[in-house]
């Protein structure tokens, strides 16, 4: 695609990874200095392994080649996954149109959430067009995990 004055490209400048807890200050340190199991869990929550087990549990659809290799996908520490574009197209002929999503797939205890975040392409980039949430026991992920090939929820 041939990026205009009228439509320029939108790139990302940095991405900022905030974690929070609510009455417990966050310790990256081992369990071994947690005063209770509480606070182990916590801290498992946050820092934990690195990325969502197998993968985004509902991948969200990218578009084709073109518009898939604008995209990261990161393995963060706290069993998380984050999907976004790292440079989006503001030509509303661009891509046919589709749209733009940001993922995050986090499994802070015995519940796997996944949230998409969807906007739609061209001048409708920066309006919010859906903002999908799964939910799925941690245990039962693998035996639900969706096979549609990433295509968007029903309405």
């Amino acid at each position: 695609l041939v990026s205009s004055e009228e439509f320029p490209p939108l790139f990302l400048k940095s991405m900022t990874v905030c974690r929070e807890t609510r009455n417990v200050w966050p310790r990256r340190d081992g369990a071994a200095k947690m005063r209770s199991v509480a606070d182990r869990s916590v801290s498992e929550a946050l820092f934990g392994g690195a990325g969502a087990d197998g993968g985004l549990y509902d991948p969200p659809p990218v578009g084709e080649d073109d518009q898939a290799k604008r995209y990261m996908l990161l393995d963060l520490e706290g069993t998380a996954t984050v999907l976004f574009p790292h440079m989006m197209d503001q030509d509303p002929t661009a891509f046919d149109g589709n749209g733009w999503v940001t993922t995050l797939d986090w499994t802070p205890g015995s519940m796997r959430y996944q949230v998409d975040r969807k906007v739609g392409g061209g001048k409708n980039i920066m309006g919010l067009r859906t903002l999908e949430l799964s939910e799925v026991q941690r245990m039962d992920a693998d035996a639900y995990r969706p096979q549609d090939g990433g295509e968007d929820m029903r309405q």
